[in-house]
C-alpha cells in the first residue's frame, strides 16, 4: 500500500492541541499575508492577539505556510474553522482578523476580499459585518477599489511617479554629499600637506639662524642632509644654484599633484609626498649655497 503522505498543514494539526485554534491562526496569518511581507512587528501583533489560543505549536510554520498562499491548507482551515464557529459565535475572530487587517493603515485590496471570505464563510451577513468593521477599526468598511476603473490606474500611475521622484531626490541628495564628503577630504590632505611643508620650513629656518648664532655660515659638509637633498634633485655635490633650480622646476613640473588628480586619492597622496621631498631639498639647498 502507497505511504500516506500529509501537508505541513496536516503535521501541524496532527500535532495540535486544539485543531480549531490552529485553523483560525493560519487564517489569521493569511490576512497578514494578503498585506505584504509578514515583518518582526507583524509577528508580535499576531502572538499578542492569539495569546489565548490553545494550538500549542509554534507560531514560525503558520507564517511560512500563510506566506506561501497554500490554498488547498487556507481551504482546510477554512472548513475546520466553518465547523467550530458560526454567526455570532464567529464575532471573536472576526474582530482579530479585523484588527490585523487595518494594522498600520488602510486595508489592502486583498484584505478586502479576504475579510468579506470570512465573514460569508462563518455566515455573517455585510449588514451585520459592516458594524463589527466600524466597532474594531473605527471607521467604515468601504467598498475596495475597483481596478477596472480609470481612475484606478491614474492613481497608481500618480503615486508611482510621486515614488519615482523621490527616489530621485534622494539619490541626488545621497550623490552631493558623497562629493561634499570626497571634497572635505581633499581640503584636509592639503591642509595637512600644507601644514607639513610650514613645519618643515620653520624647523629649516630655525636650524640655519642656530648654525649662524653659533659663526656657522658655511653649508653642512656633504654626505649628510646637503647629500640626501642633492639626490632627491639629481644632482652632484657642487651644483650652483643655477642649477639647483633648474632641477628643482623640472622635478616640480613632473611630480605635481595637479598631473595625478584623476587616478584617485592615494595617487595624489603619494605625489604629494614626492613633491613635498623635492621642494624641501631645493628650499634646503638654496638656503645653505
Amino acid at each position: 500500500m502507497p505511504i500516506a503522505r500529509f501537508s505541513p498543514f496536516e503535521l501541524l494539526l496532527l500535532k495540535s492541541r486544539h485543531q480549531a485554534d490552529t485553523a483560525a491562526l493560519l487564517l489569521l496569518a493569511w490576512v497578514l499575508a494578503s498585506r505584504g511581507h509578514i515583518g518582526e512587528p507583524e509577528r508580535a501583533r499576531l502572538t499578542e492577539l492569539t495569546s489565548g489560543f490553545r494550538h500549542g505549536h509554534a507560531l514560525e510554520p503558520i507564517i511560512e505556510i500563510a506566506a506561501s498562499q497554500d490554498l488547498a491548507a487556507i481551504q482546510l482551515a477554512a472548513e475546520l474553522l466553518q465547523k467550530e464557529c458560526h454567526g455570532e459565535q464567529a464575532y471573536p475572530f472576526l474582530r482579530l482578523a479585523i484588527a490585523l487587517a487595518v494594522e498600520g493603515g488602510k486595508p489592502s485590496l486583498a484584505n478586502h476580499h479576504v475579510l468579506r471570505f470570512l465573514a460569508d464563510l462563518l455566515g455573517v451577513a455585510p449588514g451585520e459585518f459592516a458594524p463589527l468593521f466600524e466597532a474594531v477599526a473605527g471607521k467604515a468598511f468601504a467598498n475596495p477599489d475597483d481596478p477596472s476603473r480609470t481612475g484606478y490606474w491614474q492613481a497608481k500611475e500618480h503615486h508611482h511617479q510621486q515614488q519615482e521622484q523621490r527616489r530621485q531626490q534622494q539619490e541626488r541628495h545621497q550623490h552631493s554629499q558623497r562629493d561634499q564628503e570626497r571634497q572635505r577630504r581633499e581640503r584636509d590632505q592639503q591642509e595637512q600637506a600644507r601644514q607639513r611643508r610650514e613645519q618643515e620650513r620653520q624647523e629649516q629656518h630655525h636650524q640655519y639662524q642656530r648654525q649662524r648664532r653659533h659663526g656657522n655660515d658655511r653649508p653642512p659638509p656633504a654626505g649628510d642632509r646637503t647629500r640626501r637633498a642633492l639626490v632627491v634633485l639629481g644632482l652632484e655635490p657642487g651644483a650652483s644654484r643655477s642649477e639647483i633650480r633648474k632641477a628643482y622646476r623640472r622635478l616640480a613640473q613632473t611630480h605635481h599633484p595637479d598631473r595625478v588628480f584623476a587616478q584617485g586619492e592615494a595617487r595624489v597622496a603619494s605625489a604629494s609626498l614626492r613633491f613635498q621631498r623635492i621642494k624641501s631639498a631645493y628650499e634646503y639647498l638654496m638656503e645653505v649655497s
